[in-house]
């Protein structure tokens, strides 16, 4: 999901991920966001928000992963399979993909 991040980054400064960890400890959380995350912004731990993000996106498994218009409905419900089975071959193609949704 890295490689991803930093190839749509590049070229659209607007995309953003946010992480919002379903970790139980704040150790956890902080290893693998500086193993695996890059410069990803994230929901502090302990927020109360997550709770509410992962109910209203119903993000039960881990990893999760939806792409999200700014008014808050989901254009895609399974990103990070699409991001797995597309992105490496060209991941503006797959961006482009999601942005026709989102018009």
């Amino acid at each position: 999901f890295q490689r991803f991040y930093e190839a749509i980054k590049e070229t659209h400064p607007e995309f953003e991920i946010v992480l919002v960890s379903r970790d139980k400890e704040a150790d956890a959380l902080f290893e693998y966001y500086d193993e695996h995350m890059g410069d990803w912004a994230f929901i502090p731990f302990g927020d109360p928000k997550i709770e509410e993000l992962l109910e209203k996106y119903q993000a039960r498994s881990i990893p999760g992963m939806r792409i999200i218009k700014p008014d808050g409905s989901i254009v895609v419900k399974d990103a990070r399979t699409e991001i797995q089975e597309k992105a490496a071959e060209d991941p503006e193609a797959l961006f482009e993909e999601w942005e026709a949704f989102y018009m």
